[in-house]
């Protein structure tokens, strides 16, 4: 059985996670104003901790493909902005 989502964004299954590849992810905060770029710290309490804080796709790939080989279909996929995300 799963355990439930979470809300805190830092825990491994918060409910706004939108994409993972290996130590990192992308999730959108929990007041939906930002994507935020995370990376996994190692250990028996394996955490996320804050890369970056983005509210335009573009800033979100560029942080994105710095860390990472390629460029992923769902973030390519998401709105140009945040508060477009929430208004459309």
């Amino acid at each position: 059985m799963n355990a439930p989502l979470d809300h805190r964004e830092t825990s491994d299954r918060y409910l706004g996670e939108i994409h993972r590849k290996g130590q990192y992810r992308v999730i959108l905060c929990k007041d939906g104003i930002q994507w935020i770029f995370q990376r996994q710290k190692r250990g028996a309490a394996a955490r996320w901790r804050a890369l970056g804080y983005c509210t335009s796709r573009e800033a979100l790939l560029r942080l994105w493909a710095a860390h990472n080989d390629a460029i992923c279909p769902e973030l390519l996929a998401l709105p140009l902005t945040v508060r477009s995300s929430r208004h459309g």
